[in-house]
């Protein structure tokens, strides 16, 4: 009997072990290796940007920040997995933090990065632009999302420049709560007036049992020509 009882835990033993090599290993080793391939995609999306930029301003070229942004209407025609954009949270690693949005939510887009839901609204466009990311794993691209505050920086970077959002609250639901991507959010049937920014992602940190949810309301956008918008940029915890 006590044989039993030991060869049961050291059983009990190794498995939990394994898990925990298989955990650092994920999150560990893994992440950072997501995380530097995310960075080349990143640098890859910004390359496109400035490839489409051709010097100073053009004469007449309007640089002024701007609340009514025009339609990026070729973003509504991006092919799963297609580069949408570029994400800066500053609040979650300083004024470099960049992770890459691509259209989509599928398992194979999410590996990769950030991802759009197909059919939510566009840049600053009225309704609600929501973007679902892992917490863990593959980059732990929103592992630290808990820490965004009221106020804090959320910009999408576009080929037409850097579309800001200021986080106004978050809340933490139930996974099939899809009403959080609402185009008024958690309001399903609302008409709405104003455009929106939600990012979605697992928790508990390490878990999958609710989702974390940080809603955005849109400030403004600023053009590419205008330069990258530094002070919207600056770290928070550094100021």
């Amino acid at each position: 009997m006590r044989r039993a009882v030991g060869v049961t835990g050291e059983l009990l033993l190794t498995a939990g072990l394994l898990v925990l090599l298989f955990v650092v290993w994920q999150i560990g080793v893994m992440g950072v290796v997501d995380g530097r391939r995310q960075a080349d995609l990143v640098g890859g999306i910004e390359r496109g940007f400035a490839a489409a930029r051709t010097g100073s301003p053009a004469s007449g070229q309007d640089t002024r920040p701007t609340d009514r942004p025009p339609a990026e209407g070729s973003l509504a025609d991006l092919d799963p997995g297609g580069p949408f954009g570029v994400l800066r949270v500053p609040r979650l690693g300083g004024s470099e933090w960049a992770r890459p949005v691509l259209q989509g939510v599928g398992l194979d887009v999410l590996a990769r990065g950030l991802g759009h839901y197909a059919g939510t609204a566009l840049p600053g466009q009225v309704g609600n632009l929501a973007i679902a990311g892992h917490r863990s794993g593959h980059g732990n691209p929103l592992i630290d999302i808990d820490a965004v505050q009221p106020g804090d920086a959320v910009v999408l970077e576009t080929r037409a420049g850097w579309y800001v959002y200021r986080a106004v609250r978050h809340d933490v639901v139930a996974p099939d709560r899809s009403d959080v991507v609402a185009p008024v959010p958690e309001r399903p049937g609302v008409r709405p007036t104003e455009p929106w920014l939600t990012l979605t992602t697992c928790s508990p940190r390490y878990g999958s049992t609710s989702r974390y949810v940080v809603f955005a309301r849109f400030e403004t956008l600023v053009p590419r020509a205008a330069g990258r918008p530094d002070a919207v940029l600056a770290d928070p915890r550094e100021l």
